[in-house]
């Protein structure tokens, strides 16, 4: 209830577009196109030594520095690493990155790393970090893309990951900062004892994520990625570099993420066992290669020449085959029996 004096705060105003005004956006605005987008929600997970903090700093240093990631464009972004479980012992990886890829160079690159971190269960804590981001954002005088996480247990002290209540602050303090900067939030975070059973913690987590990626054993799979097609892998392997030595004279190592000549081959399984959706669109996918198959340039898990079709294409085909549905129940149908297949 207002006050006499009318001293209370006017009520807030949500923006809104009627539909009859809305338009198209047709300008591409991506941080990883096709896999993570600004004001995103992505969740890395997978088990220890898994390599999932490695290859989420790939990420991150990828999105900073500007150049292609496993062959999708990028757009050059600050991005803020929070490094609250590994501390400065993380600063090693990322110092032999750099001096590996940039050697002599001296132009700052627009990623920091925050060797604490905020509890996100706090509003001051995450009020605090925003007033940070925003200094540090206008001290390297680019936006602020993406602030990463590392690691979601050990940013919500004395918060229950498997309750609704710490997970959807959790969820709040990402919005939060969302909202201020238009940044992605990326969490690292450990799945629980079988890695295929997901994420640990709350379904509402998972729920929440724009884009959910699994690491196990250097293989990163899309599990979901809004607006696309999950089930791309990324394989990978650590490649030791020696950073000199300590003041004792024993050397110093780290890893660098390598692609280089990683391959892997998904086990065979017998066709017999297909449901009734995945048949149909595995035999329509068949025919559609065959007929406009376009051959591939190569991706990380795509040798080149093999022919590809879209799935735009392989939707637009199946329409016909499910005249009750609607175009758009289509693509779900299709979506969700490509993931079975996958």
């Amino acid at each position: 209830m207002a006050k006499p004096n009318g001293s209370a705060p006017p009520p807030r105003e949500y923006p809104y577009v009627w539909v009859s005004d809305a338009k198209l956006q047709v300008e591409a605005n991506y941080l990883i196109k096709g896999l993570i987008e600004p004001g995103s929600f992505t969740l890395i997970y997978g088990p220890s030594g898994s390599g999932k903090s490695f290859f989420t700093a790939d990420i991150a240093q990828h999105i900073a520095t500007g150049e292609s990631w496993r062959g999708k464009k990028t757009r050059q972004a600050f991005v803020a690493y929070v490094a609250i479980e590994a501390g400065s012992s993380i600063l090693r990886r990322f110092v032999g990155w750099r001096n590996e890829t940039r050697g002599d160079a001296t132009e700052r690159i627009p990623l920091a790393i925050l060797t604490s971190g905020p509890s996100l269960l706090s509003l001051l804590d995450v009020g605090a970090l925003r007033e940070q981001l925003a200094r540090m954002q206008d001290e390297v005088k680019l936006q602020l893309g993406c602030t990463v996480f590392d690691t979601l247990s050990r940013s919500m002290p004395g918060g229950d990951e498997n309750t609704a209540e710490s997970m959807t602050a959790v969820i709040s303090a990402s919005d939060y900062l969302r909202d201020e900067f238009q940044t992605a939030t990326a969490f690292v975070h450990h799945s629980g004892k079988d890695v295929d059973r997901g994420a640990r913690g709350h379904s509402s987590l998972f729920a929440a994520s724009d884009t959910v990626i699994r690491v196990d054993n250097h293989l990163a799979t899309v599990d979901k990625v809004r607006d696309g097609i999950a089930g791309e892998q990324f394989p990978f392997s650590l490649q030791p570099i020696d950073l000199g030595q300590d003041s004792e004279g024993d050397s110093i190592t780290t890893c660098l993420v390598s692609t280089e000549a990683m391959t892997r081959s998904a086990p065979k399984r017998d066709p017999k066992g297909l449901g009734k959706n995945q048949r149909p669109i595995l035999d329509a996918l068949r025919a559609l290669v065959g007929d406009e198959g376009v051959k591939c340039p190569g991706t990380s898990v795509i040798p080149p020449g093999v022919l590809t079709a879209s799935f735009d294409a392989l939707c637009s085909r199946l329409v016909p085959k499910y005249p009750a549905d609607k175009p758009w129940q289509v693509r779900k149908r299709v979506g969700e029996a490509m993931a079975g297949l996958e």
